[in-house]
């Protein structure tokens, strides 16, 4: 099962995690693990392509994780819009394959 972090602070979404593996097919024919990379990928180059931040990005062979540091008041709104459908769109996946995904939701 693949495990995604939503960290928040004071309501907004300062940061993600995903790690382990869904489980759901093969390595290299799993939609459900690729429907994870693609949504949380996406959410990263919004905000470092789009929007110009630098988050403190770890990767490793089970997963990555994404926090925003020293951002202004102005680029966290405009974060938190990329990172809310971001996370949307994983509880979406999440209904259809929830016992492949979870997702947690944790206050920092």
């Amino acid at each position: 099962m693949t495990t995604v972090t939503i960290f928040r602070s004071k309501g907004r979404i300062v940061g993600f995690e995903a790690s382990g593996h869904t489980g759901y097919s093969e390595e290299g024919s799993d939609i459900v693990c690729s429907a994870v990379s693609a949504l949380t990928q996406g959410a990263l180059i919004g905000l470092t392509e789009v929007l110009g931040l630098h988050p403190a990005v770890r990767t490793g062979d089970a997963g990555f994780s994404c926090r925003l540091n020293g951002v202004s008041e102005s680029d966290f709104e405009k974060a938190d819009l990329i990172l809310k459908t971001m996370a949307l769109s994983l509880r979406s996946a999440a209904t259809t394959y929830g016992s492949y995904i979870k997702i947690v939701e944790r206050e920092v």
